[in-house]
């Protein structure tokens, strides 16, 4: 079954439509297996269409394969293959095809081998697409970006970050620029998309070889412009996963799930490499929160998940007559075929208005509507939608102008029309073709979108709650799918169950409102931010977004979450306060899981701290988290649970004949010399498990030719920069902490994919000698000693978004070093 609830003209099958939009009972596991899939390849760089109400799927081609592969789906995890959707020469190795619609034309942009870019056009998403252009050139993984005001962006990929190009048509590209602040690492990027919400342009892209295990998407955003530089987000790399059975997470694409509201990545994972050295992928998902304009996203996982979200209410008209669940209002012709909902009466400025009379939205609500024009009279022609509508004198329109090449939106209150606002619609608007109106109530904030751009904002009181339809005026049009979710501008993440392991925002707590989702003793929200319509006091976050504030004894929060396995975990809570004593409280259901915890004063409400909570004993499967405040006052930001291991015991490991077998991922040249570790270059090796968070780690280092070496600690996802186990790029592919000696000083630093410099304390060390060096961590202080172990060389505390728990290791960066003597304390 795939879940989706199919609209019915039958009073009970309306009822469960409204009483039951979606069932837990439904899951999917990452990563998917789709039919059809090419056999040696899986499904590579996948991007999702919404057309008409159904999902669309496109991937790369096998290699060596030709043509396009397409599949369709109404709830985006149940997927039906649809065929090839273009045979044509150029999708021979074709690399990540993308489609647009726009004004009744399909547009596939694709590079064969990676040599440049063509266009493709089809008049339907499953093809058949045929080429358009000639070669019109541009690195690999292009993608199309539509602005509010019409104008186009084409984006490649490229050694120094995303390249943007303006487009003056969808089948020409101008010049391309290299976006700053999306290089990722140094390295080569691609895989970029771009959407734009609330005013912030956002854009993934993906870094490291598409055959390392530490292919991974960044996020950047800026505000100025889709052909402006982006500044990249601290909460990067946003999905990453390097070890395990699923791993290379990368080339994502974004889009709104079925509920309307809350936005999903789709991207691939390397389950294997090919005998000749190519990559084999799968598809999986994830969804997006918004916390304020940051990014959030709730994965990777790769346990069952309950599926997205449906609708509250959705129409296909796959029937063969409108029915009982729709009336008129003024008259009209209205009837359906093939799936579409029609009118075809003309000759009067009326407003023939059909509307779905079962269901009425919340008083804030998602609502979207497909519709063209079919043929216009001479008088006054127009097609819209209806939404609020409450009785013949109350509601509002959405109406497309053709003549007039307008976007038409008034309200009817008590039988008046308020002021009618105009909006121009992009030249060359072609009515007679499927467009997508979205109107979007939050509060009193009405926003109205055309084929995805924002065309108008309206602040207004005055209409609520009602019902949708569709409208014309002296003209026929043909009306497609109609839903309606009451979610908007991202409250379906509220309810998501999100994933344990991962790291959970705090503002992203359940809906059902006071003693539902929360608690809170006092009157009104004193932040003023993140406005959900109850009393939680949110306000800014220095480190972005918003965070929930003001917390008093007694107050407390739900989340729903999806717990991976049965297990222990360790909570990374952040937080800030200026209160001594402070004591919180974490439940799973009806089950304490932490006792009463003391949380330190952090010295200032912006100085923010991470609070690790050891221990929690979690179930697998979906449940409820709750955090009280038994007493004081403290904000919290996030709340992060890594699966732990905090059993005590003491390994060693003296290099005699072969690494130990709890070293358990290896890359660069290592060898064991003489009873000595030694690499030759650049590597690192990882020891125990990611597990661990408080221990003592020393070695023995000894620099050859060079010095640059030392230990690592709290690592999580190492990898290498590029394919395979290739080590040409470095060694800073991993997320911890490294302690290193040089020949004039002692470093202690943080690597996410990107270095950091913590601390650094002056010494001199030769090479060719011995040097013992030992790294304390505990909570989020780092020692690290060097020859004197009773007076630390550096002694720093983490604030920033430390790392709670990780392996460890040791690490060379272009130095020939030999370690000995290696030991951990747990």
């Amino acid at each position: 079954m795939s879940g989706k609830i199919k609209k019915t003209v039958t009073l009970a099958c309306l009822l469960f439509a409204l009483l039951f939009p979606y069932s837990g009972a439904f899951a999917y596991t990452n990563y998917m297996t789709l039919p059809n899939e090419f056999a040696n390849d899986g499904i590579g760089d996948p991007f999702v269409l919404k057309y008409n109400g159904t999902f669309y799927l496109y991937s790369s081609t096998g290699q060596g394969d030709t043509g396009f592969k397409c599949w369709s789906s109404t709830d985006a995890v149940n997927w039906t293959y649809a065929g090839l959707c273009s045979t044509e020469a150029i999708t021979n190795d074709g690399y990540a095809p993308e489609v647009v619609y726009w004004n009744g034309t399909f547009y596939m942009y694709t590079s064969p081998r990676g040599q440049g870019h063509y266009v493709l056009t089809s008049s339907s998403p499953t093809g058949p697409f045929t080429v358009v252009t000639g070669n019109l050139g541009h690195s690999i993984d292009g993608h199309v970006f539509i602005d509010d005001n019409g104008s186009w962006t084409f984006y490649s990929a490229g050694g120094d970050g995303i390249h943007a190009a303006p487009m003056s048509s969808p089948t020409s590209i101008g010049t391309d620029a290299v976006l700053g602040g999306t290089q990722m690492g140094g390295q080569w990027t691609e895989g970029a998309t771009v959407i734009k919400r609330n005013g912030t342009y956002h854009l993934t892209a993906t870094g490291n070889h598409v055959l390392s295990p530490g292919y991974r998407v960044n996020a950047f955003s800026n505000t100025t412009g889709p052909r402006q530089s982006f500044t990249p987000s601290n909460n990067n790399p946003i999905l990453l996963n390097s070890e395990g059975s699923n791993v290379g997470l990368g080339h994502n694409s974004i889009f709104i799930g079925p509920d309307l509201d809350t936005y999903y990545a789709v991207y691939h994972n390397l389950t294997s490499v090919s005998p000749g050295g190519l990559p084999i992928r799968k598809l999986n998902l994830d969804a997006i929160g918004w916390n304020g304009d940051k990014m959030a996203m709730y994965g990777p996982t790769n346990w069952s998940m309950p599926n997205p979200s449906l609708p509250n209410f959705e129409d296909r008209f796959q029937r063969t007559t409108v029915g009982s669940g729709y009336s008129n209002l003024n008259g009209g012709t209205w009837g359906i075929a093939n799936n579409f909902m029609y009118q075809s009466a003309k000759g009067s400025t009326a407003f023939y208005i059909n509307y779905e009379n079962t269901f009425t939205t919340a008083s804030d609500y998602t609502a979207e509507y497909n519709l063209k024009e079919v043929s216009k009279g001479t008088i006054e022609p127009k097609i819209g939608v209806v939404y609020g509508y409450v009785d013949a004198s109350n509601y509002g329109v959405a109406i497309l102008n053709g003549n007039a090449n307008r976007l038409e939106t008034t309200l009817l209150v008590n039988g008046s029309w308020d002021t009618q606002v105009n909006t121009p619609l992009p030249a060359g608007f072609d009515i007679t073709k499927l467009h997508t109106i979205r109107i979007e109530k939050s509060g009193t904030t009405y926003k109205y979108f055309v084929d995805k751009m924002l065309l108008e904002t309206k602040i207004s009181n005055r209409l609520g709650a009602g019902k949708v339809g569709y409208l014309t005026c002296d003209a026929e049009g043909n009306f497609g799918y109609i839903a309606v979710s009451n979610k908007v501008n991202g409250s379906g993440i509220f309810d998501l169950y999100k994933p344990i392991p991962g790291t959970i925002q705090a503002v992203h707590y359940n809906s059902g409102g006071e003693g539902v989702g929360y608690h809170d003793i006092s009157g009104g929200n004193a932040g003023g931010k993140y406005i959900r319509n109850d009393n939680v006091d949110i306000r800014d976050n220095p480190e972005g977004g918003h965070n929930v504030g003001w917390n008093s004894t007694g107050e407390w929060y739900k989340y729903n979450v999806s717990v991976k396995a049965n297990g222990t975990y360790d909570l990374g809570l952040r937080y800030a306060t200026t209160y001594t004593g402070t004591q919180v409280r974490v439940w799973i259901d009806s089950t304490d899981i932490t006792g009463v915890v003391t949380l330190p004063n952090t010295g200032g409400w912006d100085n923010w701290r991470t609070h690790t909570i050891k221990g929690l004993n979690l179930p697998s499967g979906n449940h409820t988290l709750k955090v009280e405040t038994v007493t004081g006052e403290y904000d919290f930001y996030t709340l992060q649970f890594n699966a732990a291991d905090n059993s005590s015991f003491s390994k060693t490991d003296n290099f005699a004949t072969a690494f130990s077998g709890d070293w358990n991922w290896s890359g660069g040249n290592w060898a064991i010399e003489s009873g000595e570790a030694s690499i030759n270059n650049i590597g690192k090796r990882t020891f125990g498990s990611t597990g661990w968070s408080d221990y003592t780690v020393e070695t023995d280092i000894k620099g050859i030719d060079a010095l640059n070496s030392g230990i690592m600690v709290r690592v999580q996802n190492p990898a290498q920069g590029g394919a395979g186990n290739d080590p040409g790029l470095g060694t800073d592919f991993y997320q911890g902490y490294f302690a290193g000696i040089s020949p004039t000083q002692v470093t202690l630093g943080k690597q996410n994919y990107g270095w950091t410099t913590l601390a650094t304390a002056p010494g001199t060390f030769n090479l060719n000698a011995w040097y013992h060096m030992k790294v304390v961590v505990s909570g989020n202080n780092i020692k690290v000693y060097v020859g004197d172990m009773t007076n630390p060389k550096i002694d720093y505390t983490d604030n920033g978004n430390p790392f709670i728990t990780g392996k460890v290791g040791i690490r060379s960066h272009y130095a020939h070093t030999h370690f000995d003597n290696f030991s951990v304390t747990h």
